[in-house]
C-alpha cells in the first residue's frame, strides 16, 4: 500500500490527492465486498445479493470489490516510484533505511490484528464450535503471518486476519524493487519488462500472489513515468478499453477483471495523479487516504466481534438494513481513524526515531 516517505519528502504542495480518492475508493470497495461475511455468522438466514443495503447503487464494489486490491498494488507502485526510483537507484537511500520505513509504517496494527484474531478466534469457537470465515489457523502459518511471509509463493489458505495476504505480496515486491532499482535506472522500458514477464509467468499457471502484484505494482511505476502529454490520451484510451471489455463480455467474466485492470488502472492513475483539487478539499482527502490500511486490517477484526455477540446472544442482525450497512462502515473507519491517530502514526514515529534517526542525521 502506498505510504509517506520521511526519505526525499515531497512537499505538502505536492501531494498526490486524486490517487489518495482512489486508494479510499479501493478500501470502501473492500469492505463493501466482505460485507457478505455476516450472512455467515451463527444463526443467519442466507440473504439474496439484490437484498443488500443500496445493491443497486453500490452493485459493482459489492460483487467486484475484491479487486480494489489490485488497484491499490497499482497505486503502490507509481507512489514508490514517484517517491523512491531515482533515490533508491543513486544510492541516496540505504537498504535499511528503506526497511525500517515499510516496517514501521505495516508492522505495528499488522501484530495487533493478528494476536488479537487469534484471541477473538478462540473465544468464537467455544460458542460456534469452528473458526469464523477463515478456518486455517496452522501454527507454521501464524509463524509466516508474523513475517508478513505467507504470500511469497505459492498462495496458502487464507488464515488468521485474511485480508493480510495482499499486504504480504507487496511486502516481496518491495524487496523486488529495492534491488532492482539499485541495479536498473528507473524507465518505462524496465516497467514494460517486469508486466510482460509478469504476464507470462501468470499464464503459464504460476499464479502466485506476489507476481500478480509485481504485475501491477510495476504497471503503476509505468504511469508514473509516462511523460506528461500522456494524460492527454489517457481518458480517451481508459474509455475505449471499458467499451472493447463490455461489448465482448469479458466484464462479465470474473477471471478476466485483472486484465482488464492492467490496462485501465494506469490510466486510472494517469488521469488522476496530478488531478487540480480544492485546497479546502486537501486534508479531508488526506485524512481518508489515511484510513485505509487501517481499515483494511481491522474490519475483519471487528466483523469478527460482532460474530461472537451473536453467536453469544442468538440475536440476527438485520443485514437488508441500511442502517446496518452504516453502522458497519462507520465503526469501522471511526476504529481506523483513532488507530491511526492514536496508534499507528505514534508507533511509527517511535520506531522510526530509534531505528532511523541516527542513518537519517547522516
Amino acid at each position: 500500500m502506498p505510504f509517506e516517505c520521511t526519505v526525499a519528502a515531497r512537499p505538502e504542495s505536492d501531494k498526490l490527492l486524486g490517487l489518495e480518492l482512489l486508494r479510499f475508493a479501493s478500501a470502501m470497495a473492500v469492505l463493501f465486498f466482505h460485507y457478505r461475511h455476516f450472512a455467515r455468522m451463527a444463526g443467519m438466514e442466507a440473504v439474496s445479493r439484490a437484498e443488500a443495503p443500496f445493491y443497486s447503487l453500490f452493485w459493482l464494489f459489492y460483487d467486484y470489490g475484491q479487486f480494489g486490491v489490485q488497484v491499490f498494488w497499482a497505486i503502490s507502485g507509481y507512489i514508490f516510484f514517484w517517491k523512491y526510483a531515482a533515490s533508491i537507484n543513486a544510492g541516496a537511500v540505504a537498504a535499511r533505511d528503506f526497511f525500517w520505513l515499510r516496517f514501521s509504517r505495516l508492522y505495528p496494527l499488522h501484530i495487533v490484528t493478528l494476536v488479537g484474531v487469534v484471541g477473538l478466534q478462540y473465544v468464537y469457537r467455544h460458542f460456534a464450535a469452528s473458526n469464523f470465515i477463515y478456518p486455517t489457523d496452522d501454527p507454521g502459518m501464524f509463524v509466516h503471518q508474523i513475517f508478513l511471509a505467507t504470500d511469497w509463493g505459492e498462495s496458502p489458505p487464507f488464515n488468521f486476519n485474511g485480508p493480510i495476504w495482499s499486504i504480504s505480496a507487496e511486502v516481496a515486491v518491495y524487496a523486488f524493487f529495492f534491488l532492482l532499482l539499485r541495479r536498473f535506472a528507473p524507465s518505462r522500458e524496465l516497467c514494460i519488462g517486469v508486466v510482460v514477464a509478469g504476464v507470462a509467468l501468470l499464464l503459464a499457471g504460476i499464479e502466485w500472489a506476489s507476481i500478480g502484484c509485481a504485475t501491477f505494482f510495476f504497471a503503476g511505476g509505468l504511469a508514473s513515468l509516462a511523460p506528461p502529454k500522456a494524460r492527454r490520451f489517457a481518458g480517451p484510451v481508459l474509455v475505449a478499453v471499458i467499451v472493447i471489455f463490455a461489448a465482448t463480455g469479458a466484464l462479465a467474466e470474473r477471471a478476466k477483471i485483472p486484465t482488464f485492470l492492467l490496462v485501465a488502472a494506469p490510466c486510472m492513475l494517469v488521469l488522476l495523479a496530478q488531478m487540480p483539487l480544492p485546497r479546502r478539499w486537501h486534508r479531508p482527502i488526506q485524512a481518508a487516504g489515511n484510513l485505509t490500511y487501517s481499515s483494511y486490517l481491522l474490519h475483519f477484526p471487528l466483523q469478527l466481534m460482532l460474530a461472537i455477540g451473536v453467536a453469544a446472544s442468538g440475536l440476527t442482525p438485520p443485514l437488508t438494513n441500511p442502517l446496518f450497512l452504516a453502522a458497519y462502515l462507520g465503526v469501522t473507519l471511526t476504529v481506523a481513524a483513532i488507530s491511526y491517530r492514536w496508534f499507528e502514526l505514534p508507533a511509527q514515529n517511535w520506531l522510526r526515531r530509534r531505528m532511523l534517526q541516527s542513518r537519517l542525521a547522516a
